[in-house]
């Protein structure tokens, strides 16, 4: 019986996604915008596509369909349905025409699944399986047990720290899944009670946002940065190096912690101040890991080797005259190659396959197409101009304010990172085009709150994995996400404001 209820409610989403997207395909057409001397008007393909966007995103909040199904399907669409038709491309040199489904699939796919992007993030969980295949994450809590004490409201702000720090360089979710066995065992010893003890509830939820205040520091943190750096490049021609990211990112992450740390303190204050374990015990706990192993060692040159490339490219770049310029997508898969071969062999193919969500891949990729489209058929820019027009007149820090606030309320209803950078960036590129201001002013908060749901436990798996384990509860989450989350919005956006103009990235 609850089978046939599940079924029955697949279909009635089914049903209510192709009902509201046959009703917006034969909508009538609306009257044309003015924006100056310029004409914005809203055409058959980019109501076609906008149609398709919204069928997505119904199916995308309703979980009707696996995430990445329901991208691919909307890629087959688009051609099927003529969204690609009359879009023109250079090819060899000349302006091609696309028209009929053949040439529609080929130019759609090539959006997509031909971006260097899925070569950044294969590169990026070849990396992070390599981290967890070794002893360095337990190692690397052990040392911040060492140097924090046993005091649990330190032992909090460690996993808050640690926690950040690493998802700086891997996967969010591999963060908070390495985390998650080292601070059971803390509270199983401490004898907190689930979903009674204080400490419990503040351990557990740190080791849910420290990953996420990691991801939006540089864009290895998470989906939505490296999305967001594409589009820049793809739509505006701009090229946001790793370094510009971390100009912005790694200040706004860092600047997250002690005000995360101080919440928590504040709504869950611990029952104990101390964890029964002294420092001999962790000191032994170390002992017994031993010296760095071969594969560790290997594992941190490996990654050494990734971040400054990252990193230095600029510099590498300007000495030898732009001869040699490494696209973060290349180090990436640099990085995960090197792990396969002499005299590195830190795992085998066999064993870090495991760790590479095709899903993921599939989903970010296959969107992008749907993002791309957007864009290129004029529906981003009448979606813009009609929801977001008056933006024009703000200034910049209210701005920035409301793009922040605007995509935190979108997130609780996307329960992925990537989807919603997809769907709000080209938009927001649109807008910031049609009113000739510079678009990353708009992008780079878009993309950093893209990857911060803090509200409800399902709007990313980070916050899932440690929910598992049962010292928290929905409710507990949401009590102080809520108030995180306005945290997070006035403090992006005075970093953004004050950094953005100082580092260079942009101008107002």
């Amino acid at each position: 019986m609850k089978r046939l209820h599940s079924t029955t409610k697949q279909v009635a989403y089914i049903i209510l996604g192709l009902a509201i997207f046959v009703l917006v395909v034969n909508m009538p057409l609306p009257q044309p915008m003015r924006v100056g001397t310029e004409q914005v008007m809203l055409t058959q393909s980019g109501r076609m596509c906008l149609a398709l966007l919204l069928l997505a995103i119904i199916y995308w909040i309703t979980e009707v369909l696996p995430f990445h199904i329901t991208a691919v399907a909307i890629m087959l669409l688009m051609p099927v349905l003529g969204v690609t038709d009359g879009l023109s491309v250079i090819r060899h040199g000349e302006i091609v025409r696309i028209q009929g489904i053949a040439a529609g699939y080929k130019e759609i796919v090539r959006m997509s699944f031909g971006n260097d992007l899925i070569l950044f993030f294969l590169g990026v969980f070849l990396l992070s399986g390599a981290f967890t295949e070794t002893s360095l994450g337990k190692r690397l809590t052990l040392w911040m047990l060492r140097l924090m004490g046993t005091s649990t409201k330190m032992v909090i702000l460690g996993f808050l720290t640690l926690g950040t720090v690493l998802s700086m360089w891997i996967s969010d979710v591999g963060v908070a899944a390495m985390l998650l066995p080292v601070s059971v065992g803390i509270l199983k010893n401490a004898g907190a009670k689930p979903l009674k003890s204080n400490f419990g509830k503040a351990l557990m939820i740190a080791s849910c946002w420290g990953p996420g205040f990691g991801g939006i520091a540089t864009p290895a943190g998470s989906g939505p940065n490296p999305v967001a750096i594409s589009f820049m490049r793809d739509l505006c021609g701009v090229n946001i190096s790793f370094l510009d990211w971390m100009k912005i990112g790694v200040p706004a992450s860092l600047m997250l912690i002690p005000f995360g740390w101080a919440l928590l303190m504040l709504i869950f204050p611990p029952e104990i101040k101390r964890i029964p374990i002294t420092k001999d015990t962790i000191k032994a706990q170390l002992v017994e890991l031993g010296q760095l192993s071969r594969k560790e060692k290997s594992t941190m040159i490996v990654f050494g080797i990734v971040i400054v490339l990252w990193i230095f490219n600029p510099f590498i770049k300007a000495i030898t005259g732009g001869h040699i310029n490494l696209p973060i997508s290349m180090v990436s898969i640099l990085g995960g190659m090197l792990l396969f071969m002499p005299p590195f062999n830190v795992m085998s193919w066999e064993r870090a396959s495991r760790h590479i969500s095709w899903e993921s891949i599939i989903l970010i990729m296959a969107s992008l197409g749907l993002g791309m489209m957007t864009y290129y058929t004029g529906a981003a820019r009448w979606l813009s101009l009609t929801f977001l027009g008056g933006v024009k007149s703000f200034s910049p820090v209210v701005l920035i304010f409301a793009v922040v606030a605007s995509v935190t309320i979108l997130k609780i209803f996307l329960a992925s990172n990537t989807v919603t950078g997809i769907v709000i960036i080209p938009i927001l590129i649109s807008l910031a085009q049609l009113f000739s201001m510079d678009a990353w002013i708009l992008v780079c908060p878009a993309a950093l709150t893209s990857s911060l749901g803090f509200i409800l436990v399902t709007q990313t798996p980070t916050n899932i994995i440690p929910y598992t384990a049962g010292y928290f509860s929905i409710r507990d989450f949401a009590k102080v996400g809520v108030i995180m989350s306005i945290i997070i919005s006035v403090l992006l956006t005075l970093v953004i404001a004050l950094l953005g103009p100082l580092t260079g990235v942009y101008a107002y």
